[in-house]
């Protein structure tokens, strides 16, 4: 039915200690940003479901 082939890449990275260190805070930054989106989202369902 379908003709098609999926495709993955790997990518390494090899970052230096100030891309570390930047690499790391960003994570932190979006982990922040999905914590309270989580938290939003939980509150907004309580009060309609309580």
């Amino acid at each position: 039915m379908f003709d098609f082939m999926l495709l993955g890449f790997k990518t390494e990275l090899h970052p230096n200690n100030k891309q570390k260190t930047l690499l790391a805070k960003h994570a932190g930054v979006a982990r922040h940003a999905w914590n309270w989106g989580l938290w939003l989202t939980r509150n907004i369902l309580n009060s309609l479901f309580q």
